[in-house]
């Protein structure tokens, strides 16, 4: 079954899987221990939380997932990236993760799992038309 969820530029046709939860958020790209600068994973936002915040030139809309593996997915719309932000984190064929990140226990809860931890390191990105994916 094919679903397609219109949230900004967020419109894409998801495949549901049986196994396979999505939860709408805003990630500030980052290193947490860099105040937000740097490669990574900085902060998770709902897209009601982010409303009430000031606009953050690294926040951007995403769509977090767990895959049938078990596996913390992350898609993003490259229309939503400024191309400083694409140019520095989204050119090259990985997005490092410059320092652990772990889901807070709200999100986690939300994609059922108990928890998530994102290890330091290279992830594989993969472009599918205007979009990027990223599997941790």
């Amino acid at each position: 079954m094919v679903k397609t969820y219109p949230k900004g530029n967020l419109a894409a046709k998801i495949r549901l899987l049986r196994n396979v939860k999505i939860l709408f958020s805003e990630v500030v790209f980052g290193t947490p221990g860099k105040r937000c600068e740097g490669s990574g994973l900085c902060r998770i936002y709902t897209v009601t939380g982010a409303k009430r915040l000031d606009p953050h030139p690294r926040r951007v809309p995403v769509i977090l997932l767990i895959n049938a593996k078990g596996n913390l997915g992350l898609r993003l719309n490259k229309n939503d990236l400024s191309e400083e932000l694409h140019r520095e984190l989204f050119h090259g064929p990985a997005f490092m993760v410059e320092e652990q990140f772990v889901l807070p226990k709200y999100f986690a809860r939300k994609l059922g799992v108990t928890q998530y931890r994102v290890p330091a390191g290279p992830y594989p990105l993969q472009a599918r038309g205007n979009w990027l994916d990223i599997v941790f």
